[in-house]
């Protein structure tokens, strides 16, 4: 009996130590998030309160959800710099054309959507057909597609139905936009994880040339991942263009580079195959805790670039070194 129970926790023991090898990135991004916290607790006094923490958890919402556009893409073994052109198109589209009407509001979302999908449907033709690294076609979209959208709209102008905008990001009492967070990453977290096409995604960011040999067809898989992330991106951009109320041609220029950091800091690899949907949450968090910091320091937003930036590097260097290994 004792024999048995002592293999038991061996073995319990074992699986853990595997568990943490597999979860080491997502575990060590907690820790962080949880240190900052309390960092933040201790060196402002305004940091807990109501209406800042509602400010905190509202404002980033807009980038988890294209976080999880961006992660699709990286576990793909690419990268997806026309993010932020979609945000911008979609927020251009939405500002020209959106009346106060329901019909509207419904008919220029689905628009706004049907925007997001041709999008990333262009991105996978050009990787898959024109055999182009995602980079450069995502890196060429973008161009064009931020161009349009200054096209539509050369300057800062416009609104967007007050109505709409309050509930999206006020809603039911600041319960729908949490609730949206909820609906969007299990919906995310299923597709990854608990559909075959989410495992082809996984697959073929591992090897193209394994993937192909067990039967995925790599090719469609590669443009339907970039048709998803292209609805997702433009789901996002709804959001921030209702959180921001108005129109902005450059609204989602900073998004393609946040987007990037936050999927590598919560433990995706950009050579692809790997990738954490829960990981999202606290680097997302992370972001959001030191602009929230820097912003009640009074510190210039100009840091809050030079911060993310150093950020990127360090969790590039960290996810390389654990690939090498």
């Amino acid at each position: 009996m004792n024999k048995e129970m002592s293999k038991d926790k061996l073995l319990s023991k074992h699986n853990l130590r595997l568990l943490y090898k597999r979860k080491s990135e997502v575990v060590i991004v907690y820790v962080i998030f949880f240190a900052l916290i309390l960092f933040a607790s201790l060196s402002s006094d305004v940091f807990w309160g109501t209406r800042n923490l509602r400010n905190l958890l509202i404002s980033n919402i807009g980038l988890l959800l294209i976080t999880y556009a961006q992660l699709i893409v990286i576990t793909l073994g690419g990268v997806d710099l026309s993010v932020g052109s979609i945000i911008s198109m979609v927020n251009v589209a939405a500002v020209t054309l959106m009346t106060d009407s329901v019909g509207s509001w419904i008919l220029i979302s689905i628009l706004c959507l049907i925007i997001g999908v041709g999008i990333g449907i262009i991105n996978g033709l050009l990787v898959v057909k024109g055999n182009i690294q995602s980079i450069i076609a995502t890196l060429a979209t973008q161009t064009i597609f931020a161009g349009t959208a200054l096209l539509i709209m050369s300057s800062p102008k416009g609104t967007l139905p007050s109505e709409l905008c309050q509930f999206f990001t006020r809603g039911w009492g600041y319960l729908f936009p949490f609730l949206l967070v909820i609906v969007m990453t299990v919906l995310i977290w299923i597709l990854m994880f608990r559909t075959n096409f989410g495992r082809a995604i996984f697959a073929v960011g591992g090897s193209e040339q394994a993937a192909e040999c067990s039967g995925i067809r790599v090719g469609r898989t590669k443009i339907m991942a970039f048709a998803v992330s292209g609805l997702i991106s433009a789901v996002a951009a709804l959001y921030i263009s209702f959180y921001s109320t108005s129109g902005n041609p450059l609204i989602g220029e900073s998004y393609t580079q946040r987007s990037i950091t936050t999927a590598v800091v919560a433990g995706a690899t950009l050579v692809g195959g790997k990738s954490s949907v829960i990981g999202c949450f606290a680097a997302v968090g992370i972001m959001g805790i030191i602009n929230n910091l820097l912003n009640l320091m009074h510190v210039s937003s100009y840091y809050q670039f030079v911060i993310q930036g150093v950020i990127l590097i360090l969790a590039l260097a960290f996810s390389a070194i654990r690939s090498r290994k």
